[in-house]
Formats: structure tokens, C-alpha cells, sequence
């Protein structure tokens, strides 16, 4: 019988060598021209620098709730002990995400307001909107395709455990990954 740490470890150990997979199979430049595309699209509609930086706060907001509705389907989902199969992730997710744009847009003024004030507080500059804006597309995008990835594979292992320690590995290994990716990128 497997003790509750051998069976962590070996849940660590999946999600790494899952999350590495995928971000070895990632192509930095193809990422880095989607965003740029993005941030001039965004800076070529803007009115004023700082409606520029609001133009990629808003994603990057839609992003952060994506994480937490990400968060809590992952949980719900590997606590009952099976692996959903991929269709009902995609539908869950493209269902988060339509309540997600909705949302963001309801409480867009609001978020304006706090972003305003970290602007002034942070002094920021282009450069640190941007990267924090490609950092949070690509790690949504690696989380989407994990999710999508352990699903597909009926990765079992995932439904064993400590839930909460099995998403802090996620995350962890999300960043250090998503830096990777984000940090062989030069956008302006």
C-alpha cells in the first residue's frame, strides 16, 4: 500500500514532467507574435497610454478570474475521484469563461479605478504591463492545455491525494514554466 507522501510525490512528479512536456512543445516566438499582435491591436485603439495599460489590466483580470474558476473546476473535478473526460472540461471551461467576460464587464469601472491607482503607486511602465500581460495569456494557456492534457490522458493519479497540495504543485510548476516561456519573448 502507498503511503499519502509517495502518492504526493508521484503527483508532483506527473505534473512536472505534464507541465514540461507541454512547455517544451510550446513555440515562444509563436506566442510572442499572437501578444504582440495583441498589445498593438490594443495600443493602436487606445486613446491615452493609460487607456492602453486599462486594455490589458481588463484581460489580464479575465485571466486571474479564469485561474480561480480553474482552481475550483480542478478541485471539484479530481475530488470525486474520476477523471472527467475532455469534452465536459471544454464546455466547462468555455462556459467559465463566457460568465467570466460577463463579469469582467460589469465590474470593468471598478477595476479601472484600482488600476488607476497601482499605476501611480507602482510608477508602471509599458514594459511591466506588457510582461505581466503576456505572463498572464501564457499561463492560461499552459493551464487550459495541462487541464485539457491530464483529462485526455485519463491521468488518474490526480483523483489521489491532498487536492490542495496537488494545486499549489500546479501553480508552482505553472509559473516556473510560464516564466520560461515568457522570459525568451521580447515584446514592445
Amino acid at each position: 500500500m502507498m503511503t499519502a507522501e509517495k502518492i504526493q510525490k508521484d503527483i508532483t512528479t506527473y505534473i512536472e514532467k505534464a507541465i514540461h512536456l507541454l512547455s517544451s512543445q510550446a513555440d515562444p516566438k509563436k506566442f510572442e507574435a499572437i501578444i504582440q499582435q495583441n498589445i498593438n491591436d490594443k495600443r493602436e485603439s487606445s486613446t491615452s497610454t493609460i487607456d492602453f495599460y486599462d486594455r490589458l489590466m481588463l484581460n489580464m483580470a479575465y485571466f486571474v478570474e479564469n485561474k480561480m474558476a480553474w482552481t475550483d473546476l480542478v478541485r471539484s473535478a479530481f475530488t470525486a475521484g474520476e477523471v472527467p473526460d475532455v469534452k465536459y472540461i471544454e464546455n466547462e471551461l468555455m462556459a467559465q469563461q463566457m460568465r467570466i467576460r460577463n463579469s469582467v464587464a460589469e465590474k470593468m469601472d471598478d477595476y479601472k479605478k484600482a488600476f488607476h491607482q497601482q499605476y501611480e503607486e507602482l510608477k508602471a511602465e509599458d514594459e511591466d504591463v506588457i510582461y505581466d500581460y503576456a505572463y498572464a495569456s501564457v499561463e492560461h494557456a499552459l493551464r487550459v492545455d495541462f487541464l485539457t492534457l491530464v483529462c485526455a490522458k485519463k491521468a488518474a493519479i490526480l483523483t489521489k491525494g491532498d487536492i490542495e497540495e496537488t494545486l499549489k504543485m500546479m501553480d508552482g510548476y505553472m509559473a516556473y514554466y510560464t516564466d520560461q516561456i515568457v522570459n525568451k519573448m521580447t515584446l514592445s
